[in-house]
């Protein structure tokens, strides 16, 4: 029913060209990575028991999804340092302030975030899970675990098989979560709520000057960005919901500000 309301609500003015070129050459390009996905290769074949070994590796515990959100910057993520924690693209910025690097660090869009940033990503010592598609970018292969991203919109229960985009990093986060074995999943700096305003999935050209996450120049001058999918976004986010509560799980968040309305707010001082 979510994804009939999900069509149904989309306007016409939503739909450009630019936006639809993007999902087919999504698709055409997903054909020669989808093949080499299958094919029993070593690289596959290691990285395939890589992704297994995390299936209800943390089973029963908490953990923390922190997204880039500008509200991080209100919160005292020091707390965190002991707890087990999910970060996203480029959240190692951020080190220094929280004093830690998260447990793991997930990055799923190829075109935006591997493509501008794999010197970066590449140099990041944590234990890091990266789209299939963006491997070429990379030169090592022990430290990155790789998952292939699928368009089938369906909450995934098995990470290593494939996982669904869900139109935002934050879903790849929870679909791992759910696979390691998290019971209860935190999101903080999920602000749902960025200034610029345009068509869902439009590719934007930065000033430099953005302010939707946590320090200011995440972007540098003319490197390119997304305008949120918001109404997609909240599709898998309730999709995830129902499966989490459903297996006896919870997802909450504890977001200063934040404009998701999906999932049961929490005071984030409060968890401690």
């Amino acid at each position: 029913m979510g994804r009939l309301n999900y069509i149904k609500d989309i306007h016409w003015n939503e739909l450009s060209f630019d936006r639809l070129y993007q999902a087919l050459e999504r698709r055409i390009i997903e054909i020669p990575n989808r093949i080499r996905w299958q094919l029993p290769t070593l690289l596959k074949r290691r990285n395939k028991e890589n992704l297994k070994s995390f299936r209800n590796i943390h089973l029963g515990e908490r953990c923390f999804i922190l997204a880039n959100g500008p509200s991080l910057k209100l919160m005292d993520l020091s707390h965190l340092k002991d707890e087990y924690t999910i970060g996203m693209n480029r959240i190692y910025l951020n080190q220094k302030k929280m004093g830690f690097l998260p447990t793991y660090i997930v990055v799923s869009d190829v075109k935006i975030q591997i493509r501008q940033f794999y010197s970066e990503l590449e140099k990041v010592t944590t234990t890091k899970f990266f789209n299939w598609n963006g491997r070429k970018y990379f030169n090592t292969e022990n430290d990155i675990i790789y998952f292939r991203q699928t368009f089938q919109p369906e909450f995934s229960d098995d990470f290593a098989a494939g996982v669904w985009g869900g139109h935002s990093v934050t879903n790849v986060c929870i679909q791992l979560a759910y696979f390691m074995g998290f019971k209860q999943v935190v999101l903080i700096g999920k602000d749902h709520s960025y200034i610029e305003q345009g068509v869902p999935g439009q590719m934007v050209k930065s000033t430099g000057k953005e302010k939707n996450h946590f320090i200011d120049g995440y972007y540098k001058a003319g490197m390119k960005w997304k305008i949120p999918d918001y109404k997609g976004e909240e599709l898998a986010y309730l999709m995830a919901k129902e499966f989490f509560e459903k297996s006896g799980r919870e997802i909450i968040d504890a977001t200063v500000g934040g404009k998701l309305d999906i999932f049961r707010k929490v005071s984030f001082k409060g968890l401690f």
